[in-house]
């Protein structure tokens, strides 16, 4: 009998410390619940939209239904209402810098200029930068999907499924579009 209790206590000393283990975790998650922490901040720059906002019919500059890409692609689009005015231009210059930045995988990405105007003005933009596409936002559903009620220009994140997943504000740091592009164009399958 005494032979076989040591071993036997060993063995179970063991089994509870293995258990013991394997539920710490579960317990230190759970206690984490309870009392309400939460991570400090998500991996992105941007504010994420959740749920993300279809991407309503836009028109080009002539009036007529902007035309999808052939191909899904990622778009980066700069909205705002009214004209392409300092701060719009500044934003159509930063964006084409962090489409830049991608290098290989620039051929992803699409940008957009965004404006609530019937008939754009886009020569000027297009001289400078042909690969820029223009649309406009001409009913309310369009408007709202880009907050053009607000003021000032944004740069929206459009998923290659037509979402409008990311919005960053008008005084974002282009680092961090960037930062968010290389992530989502490292970890995306589509686009």
């Amino acid at each position: 009998g005494a032979w076989l209790e040591a071993p036997l206590m060993r063995a179970n000393r063991t089994l509870v410390l293995v258990l013991g283990l394997l539920l710490l975790p579960f317990a230190v998650a759970g206690t984490l619940y309870a009392v309400g922490w939460h991570p400090a901040g998500t991996g992105n720059h941007g504010e994420l939209l959740s749920p993300p906002r279809a991407l309503p019919p836009l028109l080009d500059a002539k009036g007529e239904p902007l035309a999808g890409s052939t191909t899904p692609h990622w778009r980066l689009v700069v909205a705002g209402a009214g004209p392409c005015n300092e701060a719009c231009r500044r934003w159509i210059v930063l964006t084409r810098q962090v489409h830049v930045a991608l290098y290989k995988q620039m051929s992803r990405v699409e940008r957009t200029w965004l404006t609530d105007q019937a008939r754009p003005d886009d020569a000027a933009l297009l001289t400078l930068q042909p690969d820029l596409r223009t649309a406009v936002a001409a009913d309310s559903e369009s408007r709202d999907a880009f907050d053009l009620q607000s003021s000032g220009h944004r740069v929206y994140v459009v998923d290659p499924e037509d979402r409008i997943i990311l919005r960053y504000a008008p005084d974002a740091d282009p680092r961090g579009i960037l930062k968010d592009m290389e992530r989502l164009l490292r970890y995306a399958w589509a686009g």
